[in-house]
């Protein structure tokens, strides 16, 4: 499971003006509402999302997959009944992303079935607008990063990766004259995708970085490197040519340990601090305190805040 990053500030529609504004005490306010009625009213495509605090900033986000065909097997004979069969009224089968809010980025993990980090900033809105805050908005978007030949060439350890050439790179013309056809015969192919592939765990270190070393800049699209140095014990993107969203890898499936490893993994990633602090310094973003979303950042306001809409 990948963890994906993504800086967030607040859209002024009325003054189009950017705020960078800590969200986390507005999101603990509603999360600590007890109206249920309330919070059985957020939906997406049709299914039911709920947001729910684990420990400190760090949230489960679920959606209900009532529309779903989802089968339970016994292995033993293979007979086939109705999970849904199985749940209590009011029971709702719920898939879950793994949150950790920061006071300007956050944390998204998530599996096929869950809801994408896009349904939670769409969560949010949502509550805006429930709120009559509808001329402001809770826009995120995905921390990017590149990396050098250098940094790649350093790395000890290299997996799978892919390489992207067009029509400017020489590579591309040797591949074409490799598969004996002409100009006019590849004139519609927009450009070659190698992937380099190892052995189950191995280090194809020495043969990517052949590659590395050999292939031109120009014309160069895109060139991904899943690679570890000595100091982490995960696999890395590194990304030559191209940018990519700055995230780490969640390799346990055991629920209590996924939450140690998510902020083991913000602690340790010297990329995401770097580009934390970028994302902070946009000169576009105003250090600024919304009043009208801090003034729920008690949940005892909540109340009456609604009842008078």
């Amino acid at each position: 499971m990948k963890l994906n990053y993504f800086g967030y500030s607040i859209h002024d529609h009325k003054n189009n003006s950017n705020y960078l504004m800590d969200i986390r005490p507005f999101i603990k306010a509603f999360c600590s509402y007890e109206d249920i009625e309330y919070k059985n009213n957020f939906t997406h495509a049709g299914e039911k999302v709920f947001l729910l605090p684990v420990s400190g900033n760090i949230y489960l986000f679920l959606m209900t997959r009532s529309n779903e065909i989802i089968k339970k097997i016994k292995s033993s004979d293979l007979s086939i009944s109705e999970v849904y069969d199985l749940l209590q009224r009011g029971e709702m089968l719920g898939f879950a992303s793994y949150l950790y809010m920061s006071s300007s980025y956050f944390g998204f993990a998530s599996t096929i079935m869950a809801p994408k980090f896009s349904y939670f900033s769409e969560f949010i809105n949502d509550i805006f607008c429930g709120l009559g805050l509808s001329e402001y908005s809770f826009v995120s978007n995905p921390l990017m990063k590149q990396s050098s030949k250098e940094e790649v060439l350093e790395m000890p350890f290299i997996g799978r990766s892919v390489i992207q050439i067009n029509k400017q790179n020489t590579f591309f013309e040797d591949i074409r004259n490799f598969a004996g056809g002409t100009s006019e015969e590849f004139l519609d192919i927009d450009s070659f995708e190698i992937t380099i592939k190892p052995r189950n765990r191995k280090n194809i270190e020495v043969a990517v970085k052949k590659f590395v070393n050999s292939i031109p800049d120009a014309g160069l699209e895109k060139m991904l490197v899943r690679a570890k140095d000595d100091y982490h014990g995960t696999l890395v993107d590194l990304y030559i040519a191209g940018v990519g969203a700055v995230s780490d890898s969640i390799n346990t499936k055991e629920e209590s340990k996924i939450y140690d490893e998510i902020l083991k993994r913000v602690k340790s990633n010297e990329i995401l601090k770097e580009k934390v602090v970028e994302h902070e310094s946009n000169e576009t973003f105003e250090k600024k305190t919304v009043e009208a979303i801090s003034g729920l950042h008690d949940s005892s306001a909540w109340a009456n805040y609604i009842s008078n809409l």
